[in-house]
């Protein structure tokens, strides 16, 4: 009985204990993050790692280290470049990833700032984010010139049915909902003092692995996942963009709000 109360347990301690400071090198608590929040220092030895891990020769790896290395997430950086938009946008102006495959081969009229991905990750096991004790093994942001966040996004594919609703919880206690107008019903907006947010849930099926005979066969069921995306955008990013007129990530709140 001790046991099974200490697996419950530690998850929940563990994510208290770090919530006493929102920019912890683990991960990031998304109720605390500040409005100043380092993005390159959150990111800088992940991504040196995934260019080490990238940099070694497999033939040099014991089965430990390759083991490590399979299960480590991966991380990279781009520069945000604005370019003309050449009627793609109800915008002359647009703002995109260098390494996007509409703009690689353009050269951009201003570099404003850097995007930080996870490009691979295990959902099962990292923790990148936490709001509202919902977990998320794989964040995105990105950062101004100077360093400072302009907008982040979050994502996992939700096992539990109560994760869509913790979140949305957090959302209406803590946010006013934005009217636009918008389609997609499966979209919500919200908006506190200093952050746009934008929730997006989907349901969906995945497979679940049961067993393996000892010839490799396995046993495996469907079972129900939703899809749950959350993208925060700081209200001076949207100011300027509306400002500046620039198509951007985000622009759902200056084009469309009511």
């Amino acid at each position: 009985m001790n046991k099974h109360k200490t697996k419950i347990c530690l998850p929940l301690l563990f994510i208290i204990f770090s919530s006493c400071n929102s920019q912890t090198n683990k991960f990031i608590d998304l109720e605390k993050i500040s409005y100043s929040f380092n993005v390159q220092a959150f990111y800088q030895k992940r991504i040196d790692k995934t260019k080490e891990i990238l940099a070694t020769n497999p033939k040099n790896l014991d089965r430990k280290l390759a083991l490590d290395i399979f299960n480590s997430p991966f991380f990279a950086k781009d520069t945000l470049g604005i370019y003309k938009s050449d009627g793609r946008f109800p915008t002359e102006l647009c703002l995109e990833a260098t390494n996007d495959w509409m703009s690689r081969d353009q050269k951009p009229s201003e570099i404003f700032g850097y995007e930080y991905r996870t490009v691979a990750h295990n959902p099962d096991r990292d923790t990148l984010a936490v709001l509202n004790n919902v977990i998320f093994p794989k964040i995105d942001m990105a950062e101004d010139l100077k360093g400072n966040l302009i907008y982040l996004e979050v994502g996992k594919t939700a096992k539990s049915p109560t994760d869509y609703e913790k979140i949305k919880d957090y959302l209406e206690k803590n946010c006013k909902k934005v009217n636009i107008e918008d389609d997609h019903k499966n979209i919500t907006y919200w908006e506190n003092q200093y952050f746009f947010y934008n929730l997006t849930s989907r349901g969906a099926k995945e497979e679940k692995i049961l067993s393996y005979d000892l010839q490799g066969n396995k046993t495996s069921e469907m079972i129900d996942v939703t899809e749950i995306n959350l993208i925060m955008y700081k209200k001076s990013y949207i100011k300027k963009m509306e400002e500046l007129n620039i198509y951007s990530p985000g622009e759902v709140f200056w084009k469309k709000a009511l």
